[in-house]
């Protein structure tokens, strides 16, 4: 259950991973550039939004600059109007200035709908004032409007313009109060001679143009003055309370605030003639409604990815199951050499083919190569003993043993052939002991010495032996009689049929991990036809083990065995030249 369990995770994985990570990656780019974009048009429009409210503001404003500028150029007309206020009985003519006066503050009145009412006052002792609300004169103590006047006498009089949200009851019968934006605006013409000019504007217009200025979804708009009061919003900037004014006033000009129930983006913009602070707010919730709209159908179709790919993946993983099952099966049944089923009909897929291959090719072929490599490697083994044993059957070193005896009996002292036969038993006693298949080279070389010996008597000065090796090398071990078949060979099908005396040479020497062998001799030589043969007969003797042995069979017995026991890349090499003489060279690997 648990190599299952990790074989459907492993596949849900396999399976899973090249389509969500796209989804991700692109889901999540998505949702990054549309992040920035977003707030960067936000940031955009929110600015332009303020600088276009400032500047239709101040165009508002502006009706109470006229006024002063009125007051303060024309001199006459403002020492009159004082005069006026402080007159305890007017006559004709001062009605008729009176009239002057007061049409000029009620034009704008009448003509701008966002004025609820103007009035100017001038320092006086009977405390009078003029108004756009009423035909005359005012006095302040009993109109219904006397707050502007406690403002104006208790402000700092170093300002010349200020501004105050106020609420104004206009009935003694209402209870309801009228939301007023008040601005004041000093009038002076000298330190005895003080005014104010008190501009009053509908807040509902201002509240009215927020929202026709407004092009974001829930974006807020306020204004406050420099003491932190809110003069104007709308209903969208409602979280927003004077508390949080001074920390907002500290803020960048873009930053993000966190109100009582969530975080927004504000932005502001200062109008410094007027004091005056314009803020526009925007919720996270709407900045990032889009990006939250993509992340959730990023979400969903990872969603459905993971509920279709699962399905689909435990489907294929049953199926696999199952045909793992069947290819094991089938596996368990070669093993203990019971009928296998039929191999299918059709390769629909990478099971149906391992299947088919197994059947049709591994049980068929590599089962019977795995059996016939086993029979060859025991007929090699086989071989390699008969090798070594085919050389000399053991009487012959006993037969050997009593002629030496008896010659000398014959001749009454040793002689060369006393001597050939004990260096043949020499070498017949080395060959045949079975306790070691192996000998130290120094050993081998002293063996192989004798089995010259006995040639050097045979054909007297025909050839020459010189011997090219180090003393560290005779410390290591090779197969046993190595050399003698080599010698062998180069004395009877090289320097034999040679004109005149030949010589051969044995070089021994450690390359690396190996010792190399080489036996030269300049004997007759070969042909390239002949030594392409003599290769092919090498090569064949390991492939066939029924091939017929060669008139070099001392050379192919010697490859045979140094393969059987190093291995494929070990063996002899043959270079040859005719009328030049041959090399052949074996390398072993070291061992000791």
């Amino acid at each position: 259950m648990r190599t299952n369990r990790r074989f459907l995770l492993k596949n849900l994985l396999t399976f899973l991973l090249p389509t969500l990570i796209p989804i991700v990656l692109l889901g999540t780019l998505s949702n990054v550039i549309i992040q920035q974009y977003v707030k960067s048009n936000v940031q955009s429009e929110s600015l332009n939004i303020l600088k276009q409210t400032k500047s239709n503001i101040e165009l508002v404003l502006n009706e109470l600059e006229s006024l002063n500028v009125y007051f303060m150029t024309n001199a006459v007309e403002f020492v009159r109007l004082k005069a006026l206020l402080q007159k305890p009985k007017f006559e004709l003519e001062d009605y008729a200035a009176l009239a002057t006066i007061k049409n000029y503050i009620d034009a704008p009145a009448i003509a701008r709908p966002f004025i609820d009412s103007i009035y100017i006052y001038l320092d006086n002792d009977k405390k009078q004032f003029i108004t756009s609300s009423s035909g005359g004169f005012e006095k302040i103590g009993s109109y219904y409007d006397s707050d502007w006047y406690r403002s104006y006498v208790t402000h700092d009089a170093r300002d010349l313009i200020w501004t105050e949200f106020r609420s104004v009851k206009k009935s003694k019968f209402s209870s309801a109060a009228t939301d007023l934006i008040t601005i004041y605006r000093k009038l002076s013409l000298s330190p005895q001679e003080d005014g104010v000019i008190v501009l009053n504007i509908d807040p509902n217009y201002i509240r009215n143009l927020f929202d026709t200025l407004t092009t974001l979804k829930d974006q807020g708009l306020f204004i406050t003055n420099k003491d932190g009061q809110i003069l104007a919003r709308n209903g969208k900037a409602g979280d927003v309370s004077e508390a949080d004014i001074a920390s907002l006033a500290r803020l960048p000009d873009a930053s993000v605030y966190r109100t009582g129930k969530e975080n927004i983006y504000i932005f502001k913009e200062v109008s410094d003639k007027y004091g005056w602070t314009f803020f526009s707010t925007v919720p996270f919730q709407t900045l990032y409604s889009a990006p939250n709209k993509l992340t959730a159908i990023t979400l969903a179709v990872i969603v459905v990815s993971l509920l279709i790919g699962t399905t689909i993946t435990f489907m294929l993983n049953r199926k696999s199951r199952r045909d793992i099952r069947n290819i094991v099966s089938i596996l368990q049944l070669a093993q203990q050499g019971k009928p296998l089923p039929a191999p299918p009909e059709q390769v629909k897929d990478v099971y149906s083919y391992i299947t088919h291959s197994i059947i049709t090719k591994f049980i068929e072929q590599h089962y019977l190569g795995v059996m016939l490599s086993e029979r060859k490697h025991r007929a090699r083994v086989m071989e390699l003993q008969a090798l070594q044993a085919q050389l000399n059957p053991h009487f012959l070193f006993n037969t050997l043993e009593t002629l030496s005896w008896k010659v000398v009996s014959l001749t009454g002292k040793p002689n060369e052939a006393n001597k050939m036969i004990d260096n043949l038993a020499k070498i017949l006693r080395y060959a045949l002991d079975e306790n070691e298949k192996n000998a130290i080279l120094q050993k081998e070389i002293k063996f192989t010495q004798s089995y010259i010996d006995i040639q050097k008597v045979q054909y007297k000065d025909k050839f020459d032996v010189s011997w090219d090796y180090s003393h560290h090398v005779l410390k290591y071990n090779i197969p046993k009689l190595l050399l003698q078949p080599l010698i062998e060979n180069s004395l009877y099908h090289g320097i034999k049929e040679k004109d005149g005396p030949g010589k051969i040479k044995i070089k021994i020497r450690q390359a690396g991990g190996e010792l190399v062998i080489t036996v030269i001799d300049n004997g007759i030589g070969m042909d390239r036809q002949r030594l392409a043969e003599i290769r092919r007969q090498l090569k064949q003797q390991m492939q066939d083990t029924d091939a017929l042995q060669s008139a070099h069979i001392g050379l192919t017995n010697t490859h045979k065995r140094l393969v059987i026991s190093y291995g494929e890349e070990y063996g002899l090499t043959v270079r040859s030249k005719l009328h030049l003489g041959t090399i052949v060279r074996g390398r072993i690997p070291i061992s000791g």
